[in-house]
């Protein structure tokens, strides 16, 4: 439907008052999914705002080290394609602490790693092994996500209320129909 059949129905005498409220209906569903843009994009922001607090914080208290494995990660898997997995193993490793002392863990490493090979670690201001910082890629990723969700949740129920409503003012219109031929043939007889 486009905007100017909605003009020329408000002014058609044709048109029943049901085709005017799904137009109206229509109409409302679109002004409020564009109204909805500054409200997804404030969610998005805040998500992304949040995020960064979050990256600040962690960097701050996070330090990344080279560990080395002490065994062989399990073999590679090799897709269809031909490509290598880019799954990860818990692997026992070494690195060595600030004071000088050494330090052995499990850490997740790519399939298909050998011992002695180099990974890089992240610890905590206790010296345990944590994720890695949030990084600012990460916060503009959630918060476009959280704001492009948030925006298509809105449409999407909006989009079904708006299916709803003409489903409803479909079946008055079928019963007016109903109600009018049967009129129709009781006046055919008479």
């Amino acid at each position: 439907m486009s905007l100017v059949y909605l003009w020329r129905l408000g002014r058609n005498p044709l048109a029943r008052g049901s085709d005017r409220v799904e137009a109206a209906i229509l109409v409302l569903g679109v002004l409020i999914a564009l109204l909805g843009v500054p409200l997804a994009a404030a969610a998005g922001s805040e998500t992304y705002a949040s995020m960064m607090e979050r990256s600040a914080l962690e960097a701050a208290s996070r330090h990344s080290t080279t560990a080395f494995l002490l065994e062989d990660a399990p073999p590679a898997r090799i897709g269809v394609d031909g490509t290598p997995s880019l799954e990860t193993a818990s692997v026992a490793a070494r690195w060595a602490l600030p004071d000088g002392r050494f330090q052995e863990a499990a850490v997740a490493s790519d399939l298909g790693a050998s011992a002695g090979d180099a990974v890089t670690v992240w610890l905590d201001e206790s010296g345990a092994v944590v994720e890695p910082p949030v990084t600012p890629l990460d916060a503009a990723s959630a918060g476009i996500g959280v704001g492009v969700g948030v925006w298509l949740s809105a449409v999407t129920l909006l989009a079904a209320g708006y299916l709803l409503a003409r489903h409803l003012l479909n079946r008055a219109r079928w019963a007016a129909w109903d109600r009018e031929w049967a009129r129709f043939g009781q006046d055919s007889r008479s």
